[in-house]
């Protein structure tokens, strides 16, 4: 009985940190009092080619100024599709001087929807100072729905009356003239 009951402890002491660690984690995502990001829209609709700007807005809450910071854009596929950033943006990184208590900053991203299907845009804050990168947390946006629709070409198949009508046409056209001419003369 004894040692059932030093078991349950151990078994108890051993779940507890988890499920802690797992509330945390589920809390929003700030650096310590001080900084939040937001974005200043929930969803685009665009589609491949378009360029759309995501503006970041970075305030200090907290009642100290904040250390140097840098923001990053991602851009992450919600259906599968093939994501590289640098095609999507030219500039992903950008850097926020100190902040000071109250204070916000605005930072624009350009990007270029490059492919078709449903993505999230976000931005990233991190503490880059020489007193606190590393040593304090992240902040994260709410992300910004972005569904990019197809854009319709011409196929080969398509092309194919195209490259046969216009030679014919333009070939009556000339022999049409150059008969005028002779009647003519």
């Amino acid at each position: 009985m004894r040692s059932m009951l030093v078991l349950t402890g151990l078994l108890v002491a051993a779940i507890a940190p988890v499920g802690l660690a797992g509330s945390a984690a589920a809390a929003p995502s700030r650096l310590p009092g001080t900084v939040e990001v937001t974005l200043d829209q929930s969803q685009i609709e665009t589609v491949v080619g378009q360029v759309l700007t995501v503006e970041s807005r970075i305030v200090n809450s907290g009642q100290a100024p904040t250390d140097r910071l840098v923001a990053h854009v991602n851009v992450v596929s919600l259906n599968g599709v093939y994501v590289d950033l640098e095609d999507w943006s030219a500039e992903v990184t950008q850097a926020a001087s100190p902040l000071a208590p109250g204070n916000s900053r605005t930072l624009s991203w350009k990007l270029h929807a490059v492919n078709a299907g449903s993505f999230d845009v976000y931005v990233v804050v991190l503490p880059a100072g020489s007193a606190s990168a590393g040593a304090t947390p992240l902040v994260v946006s709410p992300p910004v729905h972005v569904t990019v629709a197809g854009r319709r070409t011409l196929t080969a198949a398509g092309s194919l009356p195209v490259a046969i009508i216009m030679p014919t046409l333009l070939g009556l056209l000339a022999a049409t003239g150059r008969y005028r001419l002779r009647r003519r003369g």
